[in-house]
């Protein structure tokens, strides 16, 4: 990975080759229709595509947003090809994303004005989703119907609950917090290479002290709680809030665990823990993030001695 950085920021026609190759090799298999090898070359089509997005990332961290930008032209061309060949708008999606959150990164070096700018990009681009690609929309509106008659079949009493528009409503908000997951894993990853390259240990750093604004904080915690009685539109919105929160929370553990000295084993701990509780554990990550927003808990919570 610190091959691929220093050849990004080498020069220019280094990093316009990084990019467009990594956007570019999984086009030579994009035709591919066996499943196994199909789900495989996916999984690589989206590590190369995070990989390309997190070198526009470091050029624009590092050089600027005009030298971020003239890089992502190159990148988009291969994008266009992925839009008409095969209608993926994916990695379209995940390079303006991840160019546009570098760019905040850079100007306000601060994470959570990032998250919450990361966040209503997710709420405009959930409400642009169906005038941009319009199949999608369809498929999803599809999906939603079957998933209702299959929750109804096996639970007939699910039928005043659950309605194909609130389920495609909770499925475009998954889809467009999957992109905003993406994007912001491409930033991290951009954001390690600089460090790496040229601030050892500032990742670590800024990560630690990440906290949400307390109005931001808030008002995702009431979306969450009250969105989908208000407005039904609001359910799309569920997904994408708990995100930062999520990533607030995560930031808190470890931002206590370092301050405490507890050691990695206590970080190994909580992410079993996160797998084997899922969304009992995650929920707390939630509540946590929004209680810090409010008192600062490591602010108030002292170093060991």
């Amino acid at each position: 990975m610190r091959a691929l950085a220093e050849w990004v920021m080498h020069g220019p026609i280094q990093a316009r080759i990084a990019t467009v190759v990594l956007v570019s090799f999984p086009l030579l298999f994009a035709g591919l229709e066996a499943g196994t090898a199909r789900v495989m070359v996916g999984f690589a089509a989206t590590a190369l595509v995070a990989l390309s997005a997190a070198a526009v990332g470091l050029v624009t961290l590092n050089k600027g947003p005009a030298n971020g930008a003239g890089l992502l032209a190159w990148a988009l061309l291969p994008c266009a090809v992925w839009f008409v060949w095969r209608e993926e708008s994916s990695p379209l999606i995940l390079l303006v994303s991840t160019t546009l959150l570098a760019t905040v990164l850079r100007s306000t070096a601060s994470w959570s004005r990032t998250l919450m700018v990361a966040t209503a990009a997710a709420v405009l681009i959930s409400a642009l989703l169906g005038f941009l690609v319009p199949q999608t929309a369809f498929e999803l509106r599809e999906l939603s119907q079957q998933l209702e008659q299959a929750l109804v079949g096996n639970d007939p009493q699910l039928a005043d609950l659950v309605s194909p528009e609130a389920l495609y409503e909770i499925l475009l908000g998954g889809l467009v917090a999957g992109h905003l997951g993406s994007a912001l894993t491409s930033l991290v990853i951009a954001r390690w290479w600089q460090a790496m390259l040229y601030n050892p240990g500032g990742l670590r750093k800024e990560f630690h002290q990440l906290r949400l604004p307390p109005l931001f904080a808030a008002l995702a915690l009431v979306i969450l709680i009250a969105g989908g009685s208000l407005s039904q539109e609001l359910l799309r919105m569920l997904p994408v809030v708990i995100l930062p929160l999520m990533v607030a929370g995560v930031a808190l553990v470890h931002g206590v665990v370092a301050k405490r000295e507890l050691g990695r084993s206590w970080l190994v701990a909580f992410y079993v823990a996160t797998f084997v509780a899922g969304p009992y554990l995650i929920s707390l990550l939630i509540l946590v993030a929004v209680a810090d927003s409010l008192v600062d808990i490591r602010k108030r919570l002292k170093a060991k001695s």
